[in-house]
């Protein structure tokens, strides 16, 4: 067998693109076409993400969707064919090929042509903050009742969309897909959600001429694709929470919601920062549990998946077991014991973005968080506020100075003013880039602190964390 000849490859049992299938969603033609019995897991676009099975699209010199034809070509395992708009230039022998005429468009119609031969129920997530974490923890809910699909690698906007339902078994019994605002109609309608889970709505992709309302319509798109009866799942306590409902009852969808508002359908009664106890009701079901993750956002999140669970007729208990013991994500709220120098402290991975109201939530769960030392937060920059960043980033001094958090250490031009509004006891340095901070960082902390990471992706705040955990590494 040559190095990419996968005539005799064994095809995994979970297989279930064939030939025709594939040919009949892109509309494209086999240049070389796969053995007979051919099957394929799925597609992929990113060469990282890649499994065993899948398909793999490759750009061309005239279109840019999927991964290099170099990177495929050394691949120790190589993918069940090549879909590509320039068969000609792939120089792997005996791979199948498959012509198509636009690789994006082609990606989008395996999207849709999946959905429709999904037999599961199909969840949509969308909001401002907490899209990746409730669709990581509905899934591990709904993983009681069998496999589940879900969103890998954030992939949110049309192209990650018809990956991720490319590449989900089309048997699957449930299948949870983070959705974010970038053409939202195109992704609702073809993902079609039986249910749509909105957790919020919060100044980010705010530009000038951008409002909150304008973020709340835009989002809202996500129920477009939806059938009249299916299900919307909103956040009662969220900013423009009117014009959402409107929207959904626009749709003729049923209306579910959460949080801790009174007329919640499923309400948070307590939440108890020692041991993370929730005190809820569930559609009128009374629930207590702890969760592993703290802080009152993870437990208004626990609410939106019970809530999915309930309106997928499924029971709360077994999905109350696996919320318990939900772990935050890596960026999202993850703690990790770490150390620099001999000095250990406590790691709270809340790097991968941010906005004034997830700033907010972490914050909060760092001041009522209950700790051996000091309560630390290193806070870079939030991205995307529009014209009135500044005062985003100085509104958080009040909350800095009502909390309980004991230092804060501040990255960016954007908080000059929140540093000068800092009460003098709680103001540790204040820094114009991570690099700064980077090199005092090990002089700045105390045996035993708890320090919150967090800022908007593009202020590098997550860099920083990286560097800290490889210095970990290199210590084990």
């Amino acid at each position: 067998m040559g190095e990419h000849d996968i005539s005799d490859m064994k095809v995994a049992t979970s297989a279930f693109w064939t030939a025709t299938d594939v040919e009949l969603a892109t509309s494209g033609s086999w240049f070389r076409h796969p053995p007979e019995g051919w099957a394929a897991t799925g597609v992929s676009i990113f060469a990282p993400a890649i499994q065993s099975g899948n398909m793999a699209l490759v750009r061309s010199a005239t279109d840019n969707c999927g991964m290099l034809a170099s990177v495929v070509a050394r691949m120790a395992i190589p993918p069940s064919c090549i879909i590509t708009t320039d068969p000609q230039s792939i120089n792997m022998e005996n791979m199948p090929i498959l012509q198509v005429t636009d690789g994006t468009e082609a990606l989008l119609a395996m999207g849709r042509y999946a959905r429709n031969k999904m037999r599961g129920k199909v969840t949509g997530v969308t909001g401002s903050a907490g899209k990746t974490t409730t669709v990581s923890m509905l899934a591990a809910a709904l993983s009681a009742w069998g496999p589940v699909g879900q969103s890998r690698m954030t992939a949110n906007l049309p192209r990650g969309v018809a990956w991720n339902l490319a590449s989900v078994a089309w048997d699957t019994p449930n299948v949870v897909i983070e959705m974010a605002i970038g053409r939202m109609g195109v992704s609702s309608r073809m993902a079609r959600p039986d249910v749509a889970i909105f957790t919020n709505i919060q100044p980010a992709h705010l530009g000038e001429k951008h409002t909150l309302h304008d973020i709340a319509m835009t989002k809202s798109a996500i129920f477009w694709g939806m059938a009249a009866g299916n299900i919307a799942i909103l956040n009662r306590d969220m900013a423009e929470w009117e014009t959402v409902r409107d929207e959904a009852l626009r749709a003729k969808l049923q209306i579910l919601t959460y949080g801790r508002h009174p007329e919640s359908d499923s309400r948070l009664l307590d939440y108890d920062a020692r041991g993370n106890k929730v005190t809820a009701t569930i559609n009128g079901q009374p629930v207590a549990y702890s969760l592993s993750a703290s802080g009152e956002h993870m437990a208004v999140n626990s609410l939106a998946v019970l809530a999915a669970v309930h309106a997928l007729s499924y029971p709360l208990a077994p999905a109350i077991e696996k919320v318990a013991a939900f772990m935050p994500l890596a960026g999202r709220g993850r703690e990790v014991a770490a150390g620099i120098d001999g000095c250990a402290f406590t790691l709270i991975d809340d790097a991968y973005n941010a906005n004034p109201g997830s700033m907010h939530a972490a914050l909060t769960n760092l001041s009522e968080k209950p700790v051996m030392g000091r309560r630390v937060a290193v806070l870079g920059e939030m991205a995307d506020l529009g014209t009135d960043a500044m005062s985003y980033h100085t509104a958080l001094a009040a909350t800095l100075n009502h909390s309980m958090i004991d230092r804060v250490y501040l990255v960016g031009s954007q908080y000059a003013v929140c540093w000068q509004a800092l009460e003098d006891s709680k103001k540790g340095r204040f820094f114009t880039t991570v690099d700064e901070i980077k090199n005092e960082l090990c002089a700045l902390l105390q045996q035993g602190d708890t320090v919150l990471f967090k800022g908007s992706h593009s202020a590098n705040i997550h860099q920083l964390v990286e560097w800290v955990l490889a210095k970990n590494e290199k210590r084990l």
